[in-house]
């Protein structure tokens, strides 16, 4: 539960998830502090930024010993998927071991939520884990957070824990997206590479930051020591694509056999393997045709949605780009 005394520590706040999840704790007039290496990508937001790295663990240390928190949400990450080098999401393991260190033996601290991803656990013959602890990562950053989930359920923490698993997370101050799929979506160059359903787990970002303060408001039985999907329930992913498409440029996208795909995929994996980039590869391709859904129905039915309508959310993260956005995007400065 959160009492009128609690103060927050976010690390990580400056990022995606963050700077959505500033703009709700500020709305519920809650005390935090965002501890994190970046400056906030929102100007109205350096107000509540405590300059620091993870990996500096005196740093750490001097935050949580300066700002007293009772909650501690750690978001702070690397979360892309380009590097297959463990050592290159040193923040994923060592900054999470640093943090873990500093919590231990802490009186104040009362609530830790520690952010994992979807990612840990992939299979195509047995699409849910069958416990908590049951690990089939993909890839390096999801190995990457293996290691963050064994840290926190290996530690013996005197305060109560929780483990967030987000999906695939879209929506405002998504850094990513408007350079890349939205902007291939708005030319109309985007082909669905499937003509059956593709079931993924989207989670706008306003609806995930909702769940994360439901969880620190909830009673300690409900969510210590669990571990939580967070994001919408699943879906056709051509449903999510193709309401993005009719809000960009009023076209649905076209279906094409999966089939198709295969000799582009080949020849892209063979440009990659002579240095050469491609936009389209064998790994691309599967993502794009192979189911991956996750059990958020779990916690939208435990912590709701506060935004379920998915028109609407295409909406306002359209708002979004031709808005405050567009100035850190060329393409969508230009159009707009």
């Amino acid at each position: 539960m959160i009492y009128s005394n609690d103060k927050i520590l976010i690390t990580g706040a400056s990022g995606f998830i963050g700077t959505n999840l500033v703009d709700l704790f500020v709305e519920k007039g809650l005390n935090f502090i965002n501890f994190d290496k970046s400056k906030p990508l929102k100007n109205t937001h350096t107000q509540y930024w405590y300059e620091g790295n993870l990996l500096n663990i005196e740093s750490l240390k001097q935050a949580i010993e300066t700002y007293k928190p009772t909650i501690i949400i750690h978001l702070a990450a690397r979360t892309d998927t380009l590097s297959n080098n463990i050592e290159d999401y040193v923040d994923n393991t060592k900054g999470t071991e640093n943090l873990i260190n500093c919590i231990k033996g802490n009186k104040v601290i009362r609530h830790v939520v520690i952010t994992s991803t979807q990612y840990v656990y992939k299979s195509l013959d047995r699409p849910f884990p069958q416990a908590d602890n049951d690990y089939k990562p993909h890839t390096v950053y999801g190995e990457s957070k293996v290691i963050t989930e064994k840290l926190t359920r290996n530690a013996d923490l005197d305060c109560l824990w929780t483990i967030v698993r987000p999906s695939n997370i879209w929506g405002p101050w998504h850094m990513r997206y408007p350079n890349e799929l939205w902007k291939i979506i708005d030319k109309g160059y985007y082909v669905h590479a499937s003509r059956k359903e593709v079931i993924r787990t989207y989670g706008y970002v306003k609806n995930v930051v909702y769940q994360i303060y439901m969880i620190i408001n909830s009673s300690d039985d409900k969510v210590n020591q669990k571990t939580f999907y967070l994001g919408d329930l699943p879906i056709d992913s051509y449903i999510w694509l193709n309401a993005i498409s009719l809000q960009l440029n009023n076209r649905n996208i076209v279906k094409l056999p999966s089939l198709l795909f295969v000799l582009p995929a080949w020849c892209g994996d063979v440009l990659m393997k002579l240095g050469i980039k491609s936009p389209f590869y064998t790994k691309r391709y599967r993502n794009m045709i192979e189911n991956y859904y996750a059990p958020t129905n779990i916690s939208v039915a435990e912590f709701g949605l506060s935004n379920p309508d998915l028109q609407a959310n295409v909406r306002d993260t359209i708002l979004w780009i031709k808005g405050e956005a567009k100035t850190f995007f060329q393409y969508w400065d230009k159009k707009y």
